[in-house]
């Protein structure tokens, strides 16, 4: 198992983003499922203490995890007031792989459509044979899916 670390104090507004090693074998194969994977597990601190994950999508955009989101979910209301967070990968294909993000999370409401921009090809490409069944556009899930969660890594845990 390996567990990488960025330095960091208790003082949260201090810690580093985690800087991935493309040649650490560990690293390059959790960016290579960062790009791919389709779905992902959130996990955030609901107000009474307990954890709380749901499956989402999403994309791995500059160094973070983008999730788009309806405005009024519970993550969103997690990550707002709480915005430690954990993003989860499955197993894996082989079941012998294990990636999972520990970081901040930033919510940034309405801001999905300003955000097409940057993201839409990417995530149009990843999720373009889920949309039509949903009768989705790209265009349609930004405006229902407005709120962005943007995770930035401090922590790999992976083997």
């Amino acid at each position: 198992m390996t567990d990488h670390a960025a330095s960091a104090t208790t003082d949260r507004t201090t810690v580093e983003p985690f800087a991935f090693d493309p040649e650490n074998d560990v690293h390059a194969r959790a960016l290579s499922r960062l790009a791919s994977e389709r779905i992902a597990w959130l996990g955030t601190t609901s107000r009474s203490g307990y954890p709380h994950a749901v499956p989402v999508w999403f994309l791995w955009h500059d160094g973070a995890v983008v999730i788009l989101s309806e405005p009024s979910a519970v993550k969103v209301r997690n990550a707002t007031r709480d915005g430690r967070v954990l993003v989860h990968l499955e197993s894996g294909h082989d079941e012998e792989q294990l990636t999972v993000l520990q970081g901040t999370a930033e919510v940034l409401g309405e801001a999905a459509t300003s955000w097409l921009p940057a993201i839409g090809e990417a995530y149009l490409a990843k999720y373009e044979h889920d949309l039509p069944p949903l009768k989705l556009t790209l265009e349609s899930m930004a405006a229902k899916y407005s709120t962005i969660i943007r995770v930035t890594p401090e922590k790999l845990i992976a083997w």
